[in-house]
């Protein structure tokens, strides 16, 4: 998750929150006549937008620690297998030939929203139906499971 640019665009929305807030009370201030009714008027929209800016910033602080405990841990290594000496045969058939041990690939997986590093084939990990064809660059979209979208962690395929 590019944090920077989600923070970006957390202060952004802030003051779209922080402008639409002020609008509406000039507009109480303006339209209303009463002055009890105005009060509350102004408070309930203070607290709304406020309310609303608190919750936006915490979910990023939740969003945030989520991604970093979804990490891909790598592999460890182990070390090289002793090879078996080779037996010669006089008999015309080849030697059948050992099966070489595949050493297991690293998961490549990432987050909606985030920038793609490794182009390929991606499936949601809540839905693995779901498919996108990412490039270099490109921007992970929300998974469109269940016909409504929501914030994945796209795994690419092999």
């Amino acid at each position: 998750m590019n944090t920077s640019y989600e923070k970006e665009r957390l202060k952004k929305t802030t003051i779209v929150y922080l402008v639409v807030m002020v609008l509406i009370v000039v507009l109480i201030l303006l339209a209303v006549q009463d002055t009890q009714v105005k009060t509350v008027a102004v408070i309930l929209v203070l607290l709304v937008g406020a309310a609303a800016i608190i919750v936006q910033w915490l979910l990023l602080g939740k969003k945030g620690d989520a991604t970093k405990m979804q990490e891909p841990v790598k592999p460890v290594q182990s070390a090289p297998k002793a090879e078996k000496p080779v037996q010669k045969s006089s008999s015309p058939v080849p030697p059948k030939q050992e099966k070489k041990e595949e050493a297991p690939k690293e998961e490549v997986s990432t987050q909606t929203g985030s920038q793609c590093e490794t182009a390929g084939v991606y499936h949601c990990s809540e839905h693995p139906d779901k498919t996108v064809t990412m490039e270099e660059g490109k921007r992970f979209p929300p998974c469109r499971g269940d016909d409504k979208g929501h914030s994945a962690t796209w795994v690419l395929e092999s």
